[in-house]
């Protein structure tokens, strides 16, 4: 039986690898198994099956069609939304309230910089969380507390505007009252020095991307 409150969901853009794909849907008990549209032939030919594949379907592969019954096809029409947004309008409505997106980044850079957008458009609805074999990608709005491995990359890039009042913890050079401003002032390249690792933020949102490279999984949210 799945979990109806958390989906991973795959994308057609660059294919995460079968470990990746399995380490997600290990990381939560029972999640839902989302595809958008193409996402589909990447997840069949990785032995997994989609309990839902949601979009205008012109680009799953005939052998991903017959590996998966009729009904777990969902047909979406219009062409004003993108794949990730009809996926995540169905996962809306089926009650997911966070997700793991896989294959929605690398290939198109115009489709994920859109992609990564969506995580403000959807901050208050769903709980979003890109990750592919080299970065794990979040939004953080007012705190998030997690637990990494020492020496784990960390940057932390404004979203949308200035963000004030940056405090952290855990971290090898930590901030204190620091205000990021696009194009002037960031946190790049930071490194996990202790756990737990703590991001408070005054005012503004947080892109939050945690390298994967010299990590032995997924961070940790406590909360």
């Amino acid at each position: 039986m799945s979990n109806n409150t958390h989906a991973v969901i795959v994308g057609d853009g660059e294919p995460p690898s079968r470990d990746l794909l399995y380490g997600a849907l290990q990381a939560e008990k029972h999640p839902q198994l989302l595809c958008a549209d193409g996402g589909a032939n990447v997840v069949v030919k990785l032995g997994f099956l989609p309990d839902c594949i949601i979009g205008d379907l012109d680009s799953i592969h005939d052998e991903t069609k017959k590996a998966v019954t009729s009904d777990k096809l969902i047909n979406v029409t219009e062409q004003d939304t993108t794949d990730l947004e009809k996926v995540l309008a169905y996962a809306e409505n089926a009650g997911i309230q966070s997700a793991t997106l896989l294959g929605f980044t690398g290939r198109r850079t115009d489709h994920t910089l859109w992609n990564l957008n969506l995580l403000k458009v959807f901050s208050e609805r769903i709980e979003l969380c890109f990750l592919d074999d080299y970065c794990e990608i979040r939004r953080v709005g007012s705190q998030i507390v997690f637990q990494a491995d020492r020496g784990q990359k960390i940057s932390l890039c404004p979203l949308s505007g200035d963000v004030c009042s940056v405090y952290t913890t855990g971290l090898k050079w930590p901030l204190q009252n620091v205000d990021l401003i696009p194009g002037n002032v960031g946190s790049i390249s930071n490194e996990v020095l202790s756990n737990p690792v703590e991001i408070k933020v005054g005012t503004g949102e947080l892109l939050l991307c945690v390298q994967r490279d010299s990590a032995s999984g997924m961070i940790k949210v406590v909360r």
